[in-house]
């Protein structure tokens, strides 16, 4: 994984627009991206109660990551520890 993000850089986040990787989050502002995480496409990221995505956490795409629930009044910040694969299958 070193290799191939040597030349990782923070993505630029727009509130609702897909990035130049073709994922999108609402609520920027409440998202706490780390250092080397590699996000897959199609991927989207609810913030509303805060999202904290610490260092080298992989998440695949086509996932869907609310910190919210609209079914019960559950609000709570969602917490991806270091290294945390979500959604993804490491051969």
């Amino acid at each position: 994984m070193n290799e191939r993000f040597s030349e990782w850089e923070y993505p630029e986040i727009e509130e609702g627009k897909p990035t130049k990787y073709n994922w999108v989050v609402q609520h920027r502002d409440n998202l706490k991206l780390g250092f080397k995480t590699d996000i897959g496409a199609f991927t989207y990221i609810n913030a509303k109660y805060g999202v904290i995505i610490e260092d080298l956490v992989q998440i695949g795409s086509h996932c869907s990551i609310y910190s919210v629930q609209r079914s019960i009044t559950n609000r709570a910040r969602l917490h991806l520890e270091k290294t945390v694969r979500l959604g993804v299958i490491a051969l």
